[in-house]
Formats: structure tokens, C-alpha cells, sequence
């Protein structure tokens, strides 16, 4: 649970330095060549676009140092996420070679490259070490810039640390061991953090649960140890802008219940509170940035686990909003948890409601690993979420809610089943969560099973969790 710290230095002074020249393209620097030191004056970029190359190794004021030349054109990539992933790269290479500091020198023409570079930094820098004998010493990124430090700019890289930091708290929960992580010690993390990042927090326990008619959340977490929580943490500030609820799902692990999972299959399923990691951090961010919108941001927690008590197939279960569903699978258990918290979030009339859940393998199928899915009818959310994705480099892709289908989720002595077909499972989960949400609300459904549970790297973020999302909500609640 370390990242690597980010400063803004106005001279370059040599230490034990990995240091990276950015090109824009085969000849254009986003450095000023004439402030280097005498021995980098002669750098030139790699011949192909997007590549890198080792330029000098050597001593310089009496401490050893790499220098590497790197081209941010490339066919595939903006130039900002290939810095990023430079910056990544850069990264273990310091560490493999005992280098304190990554160096990286910004003319004031390409400010906007501070904020890349901080990032690269901050969320590339970071590595879950909490269980590790040897604790990961990170080094520092330095960006030598040679323009002026002005308010509005120390304003913006200020905001960007906050938000950066609460991506990594994302990272951190998700990443803890499911047997330290489970419905009640993470209702005391979201308490405790909530509280800090200014929230006004509620938890529900079953009891709770049970009084507030929650049937959904109640029979997945009923067959585990650790009882269900249902989280709410809300921000009003005086006058806001607009009101916003978040409703995120938290499977804190999820075994596939009496439907049980193979063992592969289980394997990073303590990344299924994906959802409830996302929508809580990017609440933390606006209410401790202060952002001028009431947020309400709920988050249901469970584990579906396999006991004398569980859950079963079969079983029919009464919903928050008086619907009743039929339990065809009990791997299908993250759309239940969400329509008691929908209908919740519906009761509070915002004008918006988004949701955000690990949800379906589907999904995954149709998209990758890489991009989630948005499921919406409000032609506007829809844009504008994309809109905000883009901004945050996150990758959302449209897909429909087929009206159609809904056939699939009919049941004969239930109002619905929670499972339709094998064939487009990710729309018809998002069609089930759509009984949950009142129509006169604008409302978007956002499928993270890609990104948020990928264990391999993706982009510039190393392995693990990635805090997928956070940094879209962010974007967006900036945007309305």
C-alpha cells in the first residue's frame, strides 16, 4: 500500500536518476534542449513511433544514472497514456537498478503533461504490500518544468493527488484477502473513510435489513458468517448543483454459492465488490474535494457463500419495491443485492442514478478485459458518462437494453427470474435491474466485470486491482 510521491522542481540537480526525454514525435522535444545538462544536449529520439531506447548511462556530478529517449507518437496508444506506461516501465527499471528517481524535463508549452506525469506516478507507482515481509520502496517522479507554478495550475494537480489517492484506496480494499474483507469489517472501513472524507454514513446490519424489507441483500448474504451490511453515505453541500446517487455492488467474495464456481473460477472473485469500491471512493473524492452536488452513494455488502442457511435455487425471493423473483442461479446473485439498493436509491428522487457492478462473464465476452459496459436509455447520461470515460482514459462501450428479452427473465410463479439465457447475459442482467429504478429517472447501469477484476496489468497499471471507474465518476459529477 505504497505509491511513488510526485514533486515539481524548477533546476534539475543530479541524484541517483532514471531520467526520460519525451518526444512528440521524431524531432520535437517537450523539453527545452538548452536547459539540459551539457551531456543530454545531443538527445534524439528513437527512429519508430512509440518506441523507446536507452540513450546514455553513465556519471554525472559523481552519481550514477540512465537516461532514455522516448517517442509519445504511436498508432494505438494517445500520448499521454504511452508517458504513462513509460513512466510504469520506468518504474521497475529504477528499482531493478537501484535508481532513487524517475527525472522527466517539461517545457511550459506541455504543462498539461504535470498532470500525466503525476498520474503516471501516483497510480502507476502504486504496489499492495501490506502482507510482504520486504516493504516496496518506491521511487520519487521528478518533472523538471521550467514554466511558472501558477495558482490555478498547484489548484488542479492538488485536486488530481486527492482523487488519485482515493483511486488507491479503490485498489487497496479490493485487494485485501477476503477472510480480512468481508461485509462487516468493510462497512467499518466505508464508515471510518467515509466519515473522513466528509460523508454522513449509515450502516444497516440484518437486522436493519430485514425491518427495511431488503429480501435481495438478505437471502444472498444469509449462508455466510459474516452477516450482510448495506452502506449509505451521503453529501449535501448548501445549493447544489444537481443530486446523484451512486449504487455500487459489493460481493466481498463470491463462490458462486449452491451453483458453485470451479476453484480457476473463484480466483480473483474477492474482486466482485469492484462496484461498491468504485461508487464509494468516487464519492470520497467529491465530498473531500467539496464539490458543489449532493451525493448519495449506496453500497450493499455480501458474501455468497454455501452453508446450511444458504440460498437456494428455486427458492423465490421478495424484493425491497414488493417484486418477487425466482432464483434460477445462485451465481446470479450481484443483480439481487443491487435491486433492494436501487429501489432505495429511487425512493430519494435524484436526478440521476448510476450503477456499477462486476456483474457478468458476459459482458467480459463482448467486450474484453479492458472496457466496461453502459447500459442506458437517457441518450444524455449515456454521452455524458462516455464523454467523462474519455476524459479519464477508462473505456466504456454502449450496449443495448433490448427490450425484447425481457421475455427471458418471465417466471411462472414469480414475478421474474434472476437469469435469462446463456446468449446476451449482460443485457439481460442490466434489463433485470431496470425493474428496480423508477422510469422517471434518468438512470445508467455500468458493467465493470472486464477492468475491475483483471489480475494481469492494464495500460499502465500493474497487477491486481485497478480502481476502475473512480476517476469516470469523478469526471462526470465535474461535467453536469
Amino acid at each position: 500500500m505504497a505509491n511513488c510521491d510526485f514533486f515539481i522542481e524548477k533546476a534539475y540537480k543530479p541524484e541517483k536518476d532514471l531520467i526520460l526525454f519525451f518526444f512528440l514525435d521524431e524531432k520535437t522535444p517537450i523539453f527545452e534542449k538548452e536547459r539540459l545538462p551539457e551531456n543530454f544536449k545531443d538527445i534524439m529520439p528513437p527512429s519508430e513511433q512509440g518506441k523507446s531506447k536507452t540513450a546514455i548511462c553513465g556519471i554525472l556530478d559523481g552519481t550514477p544514472f540512465i537516461s532514455k529517449a522516448v517517442r509519445l507518437d504511436d498508432k494505438n496508444l494517445s500520448p499521454r497514456e504511452v508517458m504513462k506506461k513509460s513512466i510504469s516501465s520506468a518504474i521497475s527499471q529504477a528499482k531493478d537498478e537501484g535508481l532513487k528517481r524517475i527525472v522527466v524535463f517539461i517545457k511550459k508549452e506541455y504543462q498539461d503533461f504535470l498532470k500525466t506525469a503525476q498520474e503516471g506516478a501516483i497510480l502507476a507507482g502504486y504496489k499492495f504490500d501490506k502482507y510482504l515481509e520486504n516493504k516496496w520502496e518506491p521511487p520519487m517522479v521528478i518533472a523538471v518544468y521550467d514554466g511558472t507554478m501558477t495558482k490555478k495550475l498547484k489548484e488542479i494537480l492538488e485536486e488530481r493527488k486527492v482523487l488519485f489517492s482515493w483511486v488507491n484506496f479503490a485498489r487497496d480494499i479490493l485487494n485485501e484477502p477476503p477472510n480480512e474483507v468481508h461485509p462487516e469489517s468493510l462497512a467499518e472501513i466505508f464508515k471510518k473513510e467515509g466519515k473522513r472524507a466528509g460523508l454522513k454514513i449509515t450502516v444497516w446490519d440484518e437486522k436493519r435489513l430485514l425491518k427495511e424489507k431488503c429480501g435481495g441483500i438478505l437471502a444472498v448474504g444469509k449462508g455466510a458468517s459474516k452477516k450482510p451490511r448495506l452502506v449509505i453515505g451521503e453529501y449535501k453541500p448548501r445549493k447544489p448543483k444537481a443530486f446523484l446517487a451512486l449504487v455500487g455492488k459489493g460481493v466481498t467474495m463470491d463462490t458462486g454459492g449452491y451453483c458453485l464456481k470451479p476453484p480457476k473460477s473463484q480466483m480473483g472473485m474477492k474482486y466482485d465488490m469492484g462496484g461498491a469500491a468504485m461508487t464509494f471512493s468516487a464519492a470520497c473524492a467529491i465530498a473531500n474535494l467539496k464539490l458543489p452536488y449532493h451525493i448519495l452513494v449506496i453500497t450493499p455488502l455480501v458474501e455468497n457463500d454455501i452453508s446450511s442457511s444458504s440460498f437456494h435455487t428455486q427458492d423465490i425471493i421478495k424484493m425491497r419495491n414488493g417484486k418477487t423473483v425466482q432464483v434460477d442461479n445462485t451465481d446470479a446473485e450481484g443483480r439481487l443485492i443491487l435491486g433492494d439498493a436501487l429501489t432505495l436509491a429511487s425512493e430519494k428522487r435524484p436526478d440521476f442514478i448510476i450503477d456499477a457492478a462486476t456483474l457478468t462473464g458476459a459482458c467480459v465476452v463482448a467486450l474484453g478485459e479492458d472496457i466496461a459496459g453502459l447500459f442506458s436509455k437517457d441518450e444524455g447520461l449515456s454521452s455524458k458518462l462516455q464523454e467523462a470515460a474519455k476524459r479519464a482514459e477508462e473505456y466504456l462501450w454502449p450496449l443495448p437494453l433490448h427490450m425484447p428479452y425481457m421475455e427471458q427473465l418471465k417466471a411462472e410463479i414469480a414475478d421474474l427470474k434472476n437469469i435469462g439465457s446463456r446468449w446476451g447475459g449482460a443485457i439481460t442482467a442490466a434489463l433485470f435491474l431496470q425493474n428496480f429504478v423508477d422510469e422517471k429517472i434518468p438512470w445508467a447501469h455500468i458493467d465493470i466485470a472486464g477492468p475491475s477484476v483483471k489480475e494481469e496489468p492494464l495500460g499502465f497499471l500493474g497487477k491486481g486491482a485497478k480502481g476502475f471507474g473512480v476517476k469516470t465518476l469523478f469526471e462526470l459529477v465535474k461535467a453536469l
